[in-house]
């Protein structure tokens, strides 16, 4: 297998189908797909089982005691079986040639920052229900998607070190992030903390970070977003305590997992 393709999931069976019906179309299929879901509950049972006839699919989870992403994040770097990792969040669905141009681009040294399209909620429920896979530029011109240009295929645009690192769409070598001890698990809060801390961490132990920006293409499906100023406040107060620290690698994560 060439790489694993790791998300990240709750309790969103409509969108992680999304999702593996847009892995069926990638040009790579040589891959491992790992779901990481945080919290014990049966809601994908039956989706995995439908799609592990065509998928190489791995389910891990683990009790659902508040917001602990970065810990099954960690948890999916264990039980990963290739050397390249490529990172997503259980709402965006993927463009035909997503996972190859990770893998063409990633090594060992160099992480891969992506980005996304927003789309609007007409063409997201239409992919919801199964009447899309991937959304045509048309559809999301008219519907008034959000960032539209992000959806265009022009591998020889991407520029290298652009942009700051989204957990939705990123890629490592796996060494490396055992390099960093992998994502620091302090981080409990969503919106903030296994995106910014580990791109900070991975520069200061010289990785190189490379855009993968008009290669690896995803779509963002429209959902509302509470307000989580608070708790992002909360995470950007860490982050900035641990900046000070001399050390790269974090001090709970991968060695320290379930210890």
């Amino acid at each position: 297998m060439k790489a694993t393709l790791i998300i990240s999931v709750y309790k969103d069976a409509e969108a992680l189908e999304a999702i593996l019906k847009s892995v069926l179309i990638q040009v790579e299929k040589d891959i491992e797909v790992i779901v990481s879901q945080d919290c014990e509950d049966p809601c994908f049972d039956e989706l995995i089982q439908k799609y592990s006839a065509s998928i190489r699919i791995k389910h891990i989870q683990q009790p659902d005691l508040g917001f602990l992403k970065n810990k099954m994040l960690n948890k999916a770097i264990k039980a990963s079986s290739t050397d390249k990792l490529i990172f997503i969040d259980g709402d965006c669905v993927l463009h035909p040639r997503f996972i190859q141009q990770h893998i063409l681009v990633v090594q060992k040294g160099r992480f891969c920052i992506g980005r996304r399209v927003d789309l609007d909620p007409k063409t997201s429920q239409k992919i919801r229900k199964g009447l899309l896979t991937t959304p045509s530029f048309g559809e999301m011109i008219r519907n008034k998607s959000i960032r539209v240009e992000e959806s265009f295929f022009l591998p020889g645009f991407a520029k290298k070190g652009k942009g700051h690192l989204l957990g939705c769409n990123m890629s490592w070598y796996k060494s490396d992030l055992i390099l960093l001890n992998g994502f620091d698990e302090t981080y409990t809060n969503p919106g903030f903390g296994e995106d910014t801390d580990i791109e900070f961490r991975a520069k200061k132990a010289g990785l190189e970070p490379r855009s993968t920006r008009f290669r690896t293409i995803q779509y963002h499906l429209f959902h509302e977003r509470p307000d989580r100023e608070d708790l992002v406040t909360i995470s950007k107060h860490q982050f900035f305590e641990k900046k000070n620290r001399e050390d790269f690698r974090c001090q709970f994560g991968l060695e320290t997992l379930d210890h």
